[in-house]
């Protein structure tokens, strides 16, 4: 059964090259969410475990399965949140976040993302944000990508600065570590305008239906 004839973000995916590394974009399907389900604070984040960890690491009544599906039942063009998995040389490496209300109105999306610590610090990192931003700019037709970071995750801010984003407002970040303490962070945006998109990556988007436009207000 091809489960794309009944839920169209099943088939969309984005498959980006750049400097010796490529990586693809799909979005969640059951067998992913057990996958991303069984990652541990060291896997994401090393042996040195920083204060910006992710809280729902450490939380043993999170269910990662109930938080994905929520974002399946209330996908409306009014707020939508695509869940992918980061896959390299078929194996699952990491997720992303695309998150948007009102796309239609405000073109603008909120992403997060991570992959595996064994695999960073080889650009990956940074391919899958351009894989982010070639779908959102290119593909959707967004003007404006935001996102986050605690003023600790320096990995964030350089990748972030590197595609040209801008920090826009300090906030507070919460639900960190084990015990769920919140720290100062940042919120930043990267303008359509602004975005430096290498000019020798290879980046190719399948499964973007007119089905699916509908869905996401596109």
């Amino acid at each position: 059964m091809d489960l794309t004839r009944i839920w169209p973000p099943f088939g969309l995916e984005i498959t980006a090259a750049h400097t010796g590394e490529e990586i693809s974009l799909r979005v969640m399907r059951d067998e992913d969410i057990a996958v991303l389900n069984d990652a541990t604070p060291t896997d994401i984040f090393g042996s040195d475990i920083p204060e910006h960890a992710f809280g729902w690491l450490f939380d043993e009544t999170n269910s990662p399965a109930l938080f994905r599906w929520s974002h399946r039942v209330q996908m409306s063009p009014a707020h939508w949140s695509l869940d992918f998995v980061v896959v390299q040389h078929n194996k699952v490496i990491g997720s992303v976040d695309m998150r948007a209300t009102d796309f239609s109105t405000t073109k603008s999306i909120e992403t997060g993302s991570w992959i595996y610590h064994r695999l960073q610090g080889r650009g990956i990192g940074t391919l899958v944000r351009h894989a982010i931003a070639e779908l959102g700019f290119n593909h959707f037709g967004a003007e404006r990508l935001t996102t986050a970071w605690a003023c600790s995750n320096k990995a964030s801010a350089a990748v972030s600065a590197k595609l040209g984003y801008h920090v826009t407002a300090d906030i507070t970040v919460e639900s960190l570590g084990p015990d769920n303490h919140t720290a100062p962070g940042v919120r930043a945006e990267l303008l359509r305008s602004n975005y430096h998109r290498p000019a020798d990556l290879q980046c190719e988007v399948r499964g973007l239906t007119p089905k699916l436009k509908s869905l996401l207000g596109i």
